[in-house]
């Protein structure tokens, strides 16, 4: 099942799975007759999840209580599950690389550090059918393993890898130009000429840099060759957790709300009054209560003090922000070709 097509209902030999194990658990599984994938939960052969819907619940093989749930592929379940070779972008990141580019289907893209496909993938689905993306790596390994991953998802109709140092030898010049161009790459200066020459006039422009050093250097360069409207943007993602607390609730002040400041001070002077007059009171009777000369010591007792109800205890959901902020993965500069540069 391609990663860029329709989905299918059910699932079919060869098809892609995205088998979804538990929460941040997910593992990408081809299916074929007679292989099974084992885990802590079991064993699921593949001709059991074979004809089955997906979504669908899969209980493990001789009689276990385990399960896995085969998922339809989407480019945001391969990011979450596929085997990393490579730092990737995650969705927040590619979502905001994708509207500022102004993808759409029908574009050509030119990128420059393939890496581990998870960015790749996404503009794939998002060009298709008709776009394509000339994507380019460095390391022969990373290319390869990349090329395969694109025939074997079902994208290469609209994506070509290809093993070239783009740093040393710039973009090769692509017949009618290309709408936007991405760069992953630690001098993304040193190419920014090369992806001038191929971009057609308003196109746009994407580099991704871990340090502001990069950023910094990336932009006078964009600014030497008449880019126009440069802009960086840091996203941070914070994930709250969320636990179950419980509380002693504070009593109904809820009245407050609708009374104005007049009212509030007449409200609380008289409750300094009335705390004033119990607290009066409470002498009284302490000395009222305490024993006469040659009276008895039953005659002194008090009634005995009734014991203040228990609070009552709310159970309820919390969410906690991180203790600390994490490291952030990295700058998008976006920059757009105004003329020849």
């Amino acid at each position: 099942m391609a990663l860029t097509g329709p989905p299918r209902p059910k699932i079919q030999e060869g098809d892609l799975v995205i088998l979804y194990e538990g929460y941040q658990r997910n593992t990408p599984l081809y299916m074929k007759r007679g292989d099974s994938y084992k885990n802590q939960y079991g064993i699921f052969p593949h001709v059991n999840m074979i004809g089955k819907n997906f979504g669908e619940k899969v209980i493990s093989a001789k009689g276990g209580r385990g399960w896995v749930i085969p998922l339809a592929p989407t480019p945001e379940l391969w990011t979450c599950s596929l085997k990393h070779r490579t730092q990737i972008l995650y969705q927040p990141d590619i979502a905001l690389v994708l509207a500022n580019l102004q993808l759409k289907p029908g574009s050509v893209v030119l990128e420059a550090g393939t890496g581990s496909g998870s960015l790749s993938t996404s503009i794939a689905r998002t060009i298709a059918p008709h776009g394509f993306l000339h994507t380019f790596e460095f390391n022969e390994y990373r290319h390869q393993t990349a090329e395969k991953e694109f025939k074997a998802n079902g994208l290469s109709s609209v994506v070509k890898c290809r093993h070239r140092d783009v740093v040393k030898t710039g973009f090769p010049l692509v017949e009618g130009g290309v709408d936007a161009v991405f760069l992953d790459l630690p001098t993304p200066w040193d190419v920014v000429p090369s992806a001038a020459r191929n971009l057609r006039d308003f196109g746009a422009f994407c580099s991704f840099s871990p340090c502001i050093e990069q950023v910094q250097e990336t932009c006078k360069k964009l600014g030497d060759l008449n880019f126009k409207h440069i802009k960086t943007y840091e996203i941070l993602q914070r994930v709250y957790d969320l636990t179950q607390q419980t509380y002693v609730p504070p009593p109904d002040n809820s009245i407050l709300l609708t009374q104005t400041a007049k009212e509030r001070k007449e409200q609380r002077k008289r409750e300094r009054e009335e705390a004033a007059s119990l607290k009066q009171k409470s002498k009284r009777q302490k000395t009222e209560s305490k024993p006469k000369e040659g009276a008895s010591v039953e005659s002194s007792k008090t009634e005995p003090v009734v014991p203040r109800p228990k609070p009552q205890h709310v159970k309820t959901m919390i969410a906690t922000p991180p203790s600390r902020a994490h490291g952030h993965t990295g700058f998008l500069t976006f920059a757009f070709k105004c003329g020849t540069g």
